[in-house]
């Protein structure tokens, strides 16, 4: 036999499992590419690399249903066609009633659903338009597709008479190369998509990219998957919250206030050297003694969500084992006698509005570790942080209370986090910043009246408490890129961790302020905190702190940790991600040009 026919041969057999399932192949990939323009899903994936690797998928399942013994093809044909248009339909939906895709909440959310309540729920959205205008797209294509299976052998026939044989060998030769490109293409997202079944837990499934799973049926299996993980590290988390030992406490400040921001690049605020007048309150607070300015703090990560769990945590990242061998401060100072309250404008369980991040709220949601935790949750969003704060005033403050503030601070997109009157900086600011277009220089602006905005947020809180025996400790989740070291804005989960990218997204403000009251009561945790202010801190030891300031004797406890302690250990590493040594880092690329200047 020539080498022209073995190759030709061994294309077709190629080609063949497209061939026997053109129709299933067609109408799938039909299926997958309404769904996506429909839900128009946010994605760093160019959108071609998702129509390639459809492709890609497409052929790989059809391979697999050749692989069926003829008799029993029809019936995975059928299961496969039925759970496919579910999914599409099933999403169409929530992302038109909701504006939702399939994550784990809406997955958590169906899965704690009776009966009875889904009864009710869909006969209540029955008579709205979102199921029917979903319905409207894909009853046809489903029609079109049950036409043509039914018709499939005479439509083979067919074409089998009609199409030219020339036709038919370009065809051969084509499909295996086409799908082989389409792999290609799309072996970024395979990648993401091992990276994320591999994952041990939470923290690192959270930096698998979720958009690699692109389809009603990829979300599912994810979401299937995160919550499988999630499931353990809660049950973990719960066993060692119900033994929570605490021996004494003098609940020494009464009213501990932890205000969580959002995205707040350090270097963008006034109180750090900024040369624009972004934090004028803080500043005149800082003037008068009563705001200590911490100037060497970093986060352990650059996302919301594993930054939660580390700093509510008492475990530490420079620590061997995971988040879920500590407790949590707030359970902590609940159990110490400390009435607790969340205060979020991120984290929720309602559908109706939606969650930030699913991996940052899921142990903060959960019925058990909620009730260890807090006496107190708000149940509606706001629009601002400045109203949030109105929030407080509906929370039964006991004697002695903890509050966890947390805003939307500085979180993207920039110009919806400071309202009409927020404007205070253009793109005429930055006349030196000739690197930046008018467009990048906006977004500058945006970014720097956001942060002028949350410091009006800090001094409203501040003075909240300005007659009360309270401290207020503020710290961001993580900082942010904002052209500064990089020729770009926001974050980049997945990067390895730079020295311009640790400076930017890392480093982050961490300040203390002390009421009068405060003040006077506690002169030395107030001159302990003034003399801590350059000694460098990790802001996953923060419940150390915490306990410090409550006064709380327990085996939790770890004064080595706590920056106001004088056995506060100056010397731990400070570790980003779980890889990489701060200060080593730091230390390496001392006299390091911003990336940008290079």
């Amino acid at each position: 036999m020539k080498p022209y026919n073995i190759i030709y041969r061994a294309f077709k057999s190629l080609a063949a499992p497209l061939r026997k399932e053109c129709v299933f192949f067609v109408f799938m990939y039909i299926v997958f590419v309404a769904a996506r323009i429909l839900e128009s899903p946010t994605s760093h994936t160019p959108a071609y690399v998702f129509y390639l690797e459809n492709v890609a998928d497409l052929y790989i399942l059809c391979v697999l249903l050749c692989a069926v013994p003829r008799k029993a093809r029809l019936w995975a044909r059928t299961i496969i066609y039925a759970i496919g248009y579910a999914a599409a339909i099933a999403e169409g939906f929530v992302h038109e009633r909701f504006h939702l895709f399939f994550g784990p909440i809406t997955i958590q959310l169906v899965s704690e659903t009776t009966p009875g309540e889904t009864s009710e729920f869909l006969a209540s959205y029955l008579k709205g338009w979102a199921l029917w205008k979903t319905l409207l797209v894909y009853v046809p294509i489903i029609a079109a597709n049950a036409a043509s299976e039914a018709f499939k052998g005479k439509l083979s026939t067919l074409l089998g008479k009609n199409i030219p044989q020339g036709v038919k060998t370009v065809a051969n030769i084509a499909v295996p190369i086409a799908v082989a490109a389409c792999l290609a293409c799309s072996a970024g997202e395979k990648a993401q998509m091992l990276k994320f079944f591999t994952s041990r837990d939470t923290d690192e499934a959270e930096h698998a990219d979720s958009h690699a799973f692109h389809t009603p049926f990829y979300r599912i299996v994810f979401s299937t998957k995160f919550l499988s993980l999630s499931s353990g590290e809660l049950e973990r988390m719960r066993e060692n919250m119900r033994n929570i030992k605490i021996d004494s406490c003098k609940r020494t400040v009464k009213n501990i206030i932890l205000y969580i921001g959002e995205s707040y690049n350090k270097h963008h605020s006034q109180l750090y050297g900024y040369n624009l007048e972004t934090t004028p309150h803080q500043k005149a607070m800082a003037d008068e003694g009563s705001l200590v300015v911490f100037k060497d703090a970093v986060t352990p990560w650059n996302v919301t969500s594993n930054v939660f769990k580390d700093v509510l945590s008492t475990h530490s990242t420079d620590q061997s084992g995971s988040w879920t061998d500590g407790v949590l401060i707030p359970g902590v100072l609940k159990k110490a006698g400390y009435k607790v309250a969340f205060i979020t404008s991120q984290f929720y369980k309602s559908p109706n509005l939606g969650v930030v991040d699913f991996n940052g709220s899921f142990f903060l949601n959960d019925r058990e570790i909620e009730r260890e935790c807090f006496d107190y949750r708000n149940k509606y969003r706001k629009a601002y942080d400045t109203t949030l704060v109105g929030e407080i005033d509906k929370f039964p403050a006991g004697e002695c209370n903890f509050i966890i503030f947390h805003g939307m601070g500085q979180h993207q997109e920039y110009s919806k986090r400071f309202g009409k009157g927020g404007v205070h900086f253009t793109a005429g600011d930055y006349p030196s910043r000739n690197d930046l277009t008018v467009y990048e220089k906006q977004i500058v602006a945006d970014y720097d009246n956001a942060t002028r905005y949350n410091d009006k947020v800090v001094k409203m809180l501040c003075n909240r408490f300005r007659n009360e025996d309270a401290v207020v400790v503020y710290l961001p989740d993580h900082g942010e890129e904002v052209f500064d070291r990089l020729h770009s804005y926001g974050r980049d989960h997945n990067a390895e961790v730079s020295a311009d990218i640790a400076y930017s997204e890392f480093e982050v403000p961490f300040e203390i302020w002390f009421s009068p009251k405060a003040r006077q009561k506690h002169a030395e945790i107030y001159n302990a905190a003034r003399n801590a202010a350059r000694k460098p801190f990790s802001t996953d030891d923060l419940p150390h702190l915490l306990m410090g300031l409550a006064g709380i004797s327990s085996p939790l406890y770890d004064a080595r940790r706590d920056l106001l302690s004088p056995a506060f250990n100056a010397s731990r590493k400070r570790i980003l991600k779980r890889t990489v040594d701060y200060d080593s880092l730091m230390n390496a690329a001392k006299n390091s040009k911003p990336a940008w200047k290079q």
